[in-house]
């Protein structure tokens, strides 16, 4: 049986707060498709510089060289097969936290070529407000998404562009009271599940038929070749 793993990352300074409340929920909605496990993960409390551009990783076709509290979470996101990534609003975008973790992917392409093609995300944004910039803020980390070649869903018909939660400031508390919002939580955790399991299993179905996909041209080497 094929078996589809989903991390959640929860990109909130505050512990306990609506955002982690709803990607547990939508991780839980995962688990509820057969062969799929989940694992969460909270940034709140831990060291991640921002990336700094030194290049590096380039020069040196390695994994980012800072070395903080980024790594470990790291080796988390590239063995997942599907991703759900949770915001609050700040200033109708995601926070600096999940910004930073995600801008320190960047190396993954030049080490692993294509590894996030044929993966699965989708974003959860919580805000005070009803409509306080969780729109905005859903299309940020969907843009992340499309950065890494990773394939995106908003959920099931209606979610759009993924879930948006209004807390009224009210953290968790909030969040169990905006129905609809959390309807659209859990929808997106299954959407996700289903999806990131579909494509393993059809990855694995190709490979087994003597199907090979195109490995993936390193095209940027010789574009970055004179970089200081």
């Amino acid at each position: 049986m094929t078996k589809a793993k989903i991390l959640g990352i929860c990109g909130s300074h505050r512990k306990g707060g609506a955002t982690e409340y709803c990607v547990k929920e939508a991780l839980k909605s995962s688990e509820s498709v057969p062969g799929v496990e989940t694992e969460f993960v909270s940034l709140q409390g831990k060291k991640i510089m921002h990336c700094i551009h030194c290049n590096k990783c380039i020069k040196d076709g390695t994994l980012c060289v800072i070395k903080d509290d980024f790594q470990e979470i790291q080796e988390k996101f590239l063995e997942a097969d599907g991703y759900i990534l949770g915001s609050p609003v700040y200033q109708m975008n995601s926070t600096p936290l999940i910004q930073d973790f995600c801008s320190r992917l960047r190396p993954t392409y030049l080490v692993y070529p294509g590894h996030f093609a044929n993966r699965v995300g989708g974003a959860i944004a919580t805000g005070g407000t009803r409509h306080g910039g969780q729109e905005m803020t859903l299309l940020t980390l969907r843009n992340v998404f499309l950065t890494y070649e990773i394939l995106t869903t908003g959920g099931p018909g209606g979610n759009y562009c993924g879930a948006a939660v209004w807390s009224q400031d009210k953290k968790e508390l909030g969040a169990k009271e905006d129905l609809v919002g959390m309807q659209k939580v859990t929808g997106l955790g299954r959407r996700v599940a289903e999806a990131a399991l579909i494509l393993k299993a059809g990855k694995q179905a190709l490979k087994d038929e003597g199907v090979e996909l195109k490995k993936e041209d390193l095209w940027f080497k010789d574009h970055y070749k004179d970089i200081e």
